[in-house]
């Protein structure tokens, strides 16, 4: 797995991408400091991970690595950011506090790391996942479903997605014909349902 590291904190940066190396044997193929740096690096080397420290971070810079999702198929962690904003209004895959131990951070890497690693060239294709249980949603639709079931309107998931308003639209009729729902408000319910039968299981 292709890790790539975000943080305007030069020693932040250097000693987490020892700590993911060494300890952790992860393949850490780049290191920046500004939002499209990072995008760069990840675009380059393929990477199937950005792992982003929050610390000096603004909103529209994790708008902008949301949008960019649209672009390339890779997760994203979130390391700390406490009270600059609400970062699970952005669909983070994983959202860490900065004093969160290795292991934590090593487990979260791993589970997130798993839904983006492409199987490699010569070996059967598995069956395309999907997201929720039950739910036949490919990952951009559950993402744009979830986005929808905390209440955002089209023009603001398009902010965030970088998609435009008019895929946005397109999405959710998908989403409530495949979800059989007739309204927004049945979405957040059906996901509200499945996620509670998967806490149960």
């Amino acid at each position: 797995m292709r890790i790539v590291l975000c943080s305007r904190e030069p020693l932040f940066r250097e000693a987490l991408a020892s700590l993911l190396s060494h300890e952790g044997n992860f393949d850490v193929v780049a290191s920046e400091s500004t939002p499209r740096a990072c995008l760069t690096a990840t675009k380059d080397h393929r990477a199937q991970l950005i792992v982003l420290e929050g610390h000096g971070l603004q909103e529209n810079d994790v708008e902008f690595f949301m949008g960019a999702r649209a672009y390339g198929d890779f997760g994203i962690i979130l390391i700390g950011g406490e009270g600059l904003f609400d970062a699970n209004d952005h669909n983070m895959d994983a959202i860490l506090e900065r004093h969160s131990g290795s292991t934590t951070l090593f487990r979260a890497i791993r589970e997130v790391g798993a839904r983006f690693v492409q199987t490699p060239v010569g070996k059967v294709r598995e069956r395309r996942q999907n997201y929720g249980s039950g739910i036949e949603l490919t990952r951009r639709e559950f993402e744009v479903a979830s986005l929808v079931g905390k209440g955002l309107s089209n023009r603001r998931i398009a902010a965030v997605t970088g998609l435009r308003e008019q895929s946005i639209k397109n999405l959710v009729s998908v989403i409530m014909r495949k979800l059989k729902c007739e309204n927004r408000v049945q979405v957040a319910l059906r996901l509200t349902s499945v996620s509670v039968s998967e806490d149960a299981t």
